[in-house]
């Protein structure tokens, strides 16, 4: 996919955090600056919660309440061993993201 033909697309960051160093927060920002550089608006949830120690069903409200405005999300590898993830994805696909796979090389 080119983000040429959609450079105002809000994408939604979501992968596994809980039990990783740093909530994983390096895979995040690395594929936000990934997606940013290719013309994404990224939706990056270590950018919403920035706090290693907050509540996590408080972050996945203020996650969740973002990733419905946005109109694709990107995957992390991982994701499948993650309920917040998971939680995510089906929202996602209940809403009619798009939906990429970081493990998918043409994803984009």
């Amino acid at each position: 996919m080119s983000c040429a033909a959609y450079p105002q697309a809000h994408c939604y960051v979501a992968g596994p955090m809980s039990g990783l160093p740093g909530l994983n927060f390096d895979a995040f920002h690395l594929a936000a600056k990934s997606l940013r550089a290719q013309g994404w608006t990224v939706v990056n949830p270590a950018e919403i919660n920035p706090d290693l120690n907050a509540d996590w069903a408080g972050c996945m409200i203020e996650d969740i309440k973002e990733l419905s405005k946005c109109d694709a999300i990107y995957l992390l590898a991982g994701w499948t061993n993650s309920y917040g993830a998971q939680i995510e994805h089906l929202v996602a696909k209940k809403l009619g993201l798009t939906i990429y796979f970081e493990e998918d090389p043409c994803a984009f």
